[in-house]
């Protein structure tokens, strides 16, 4: 991010006693374990325009963050209790092949709480691997929110399950932000990776734009940007990357993630930033379940060029 655009704001928020500081960009820094988050600051934050920088420059595993908003009486607990348990017997089932990939939603159902549909996945994804850092902004509504990695071990554990979660509560104070107005926008079309970007080594905002098919939902609502070695199979990655293979999105992988994001609610649009230090192979990846993932391969020159 530009440096004239980063003012952090890590602070302790006293709900309905402090006003929040009238900085233009609230950031809640994250540092990645293995496997736990560390943050700097309190775990109650402000609602509005929220920036979340995932460090992982302490851990040998690729990580994510995840935010999902809790409704009313569920806690965090609840969340990591019955809900992560459904979902951790499943996995467990379905690697040991008890159950085919065909029968998971029914099974994962009987499990689940009543309550579980009316979870909101705000954002999810956006890997970054060990070495690096990327930043995504969102919108908070005010609520409580559970912070997690759904990335799996080497042998197959969800790094939830791990201690890879973090209570969150966006209080009724919002941070005197408006929605940011990045340099540069991609576009995801049904089988296409749209941008007008200039690839250079540095830092670069983005802004997503997705779009909806003719039942209303969104044809994708994913972007990752990768480092690969030239004539790399790409389709082996977009293989990795479903959760629901036995294998998928497990501790290694043969290229280095980023950041990007994944846009879980209905919104068309979503923001992240990412750095680029090293000249390269790089490709813009559309994870696609099931099916050929969308991608776009360009190179990166040792020359750094900045927009202002």
């Amino acid at each position: 991010m530009k440096a004239y655009k980063r003012v952090f704001a890590i602070m302790i928020i006293l709900l309905g006693t402090m006003e929040v500081s009238q900085a233009q960009e609230y950031v809640v820094e994250v540092e990645a374990l293995d496997h736990s988050y560390d943050l700097e600051g309190s775990n109650v934050i402000p609602s509005g325009w929220i920036t979340f920088v995932l460090n992982n420059r302490l851990s040998e595993e690729v990580h994510e963050i995840s935010l999902v908003r809790l409704l009313e009486g569920i806690s965090h607990e609840d969340y990591l209790g019955p809900y992560m348990k459904a979902w951790d017997i499943l996995l467990q089932e379905y690697q040991e092949g008890k159950v085919e990939r065909s029968g998971i939603n029914e099974r994962v159902n009987q499990m689940l709480p009543e309550w579980s549909d009316e979870l909101e996945y705000v954002s999810a994804r956006g890997l970054v691997s060990p070495g690096r850092s990327a930043a995504r902004t969102m919108e908070l509504a005010p609520g409580n929110y559970s912070m997690v990695c759904w990335m799996k071990t080497e042998d197959g554990q969800i790094h939830i399950m791990k201690g890879m979660s973090r209570a969150l509560k966006a209080g009724s104070e919002k941070v005197n932000r408006e929605e940011p107005q990045p340099d540069w926008e991609i576009t995801l079309k049904e089988n296409e990776i749209e941008t007008d970007w200039q690839p250079s080594l540095g830092s670069h905002e983005f802004r997503l734009n997705l779009s909806k098919g003719e039942d209303g939902k969104l044809i994708h609502s994913n972007i990752h940007l990768i480092k690969i070695e030239k004539g790399q199979d790409l389709d082996e990655i977009n293989s990795w990357m479903d959760w629901y293979q036995v294998g998928g999105l497990r501790a290694q992988t043969a290229v280095e993630f980023l950041g990007g994001l994944d846009v879980y609610s209905q919104s068309t649009k979503g923001y992240f930033t990412l750095e680029i230090k090293e000249p390269g192979e790089y490709a813009w990846i559309v994870f696609v379940p099931g099916k050929t993932g969308i991608y776009k391969r360009f190179a990166v020159s040792a020359f750094r060029v900045d927009k202002r």
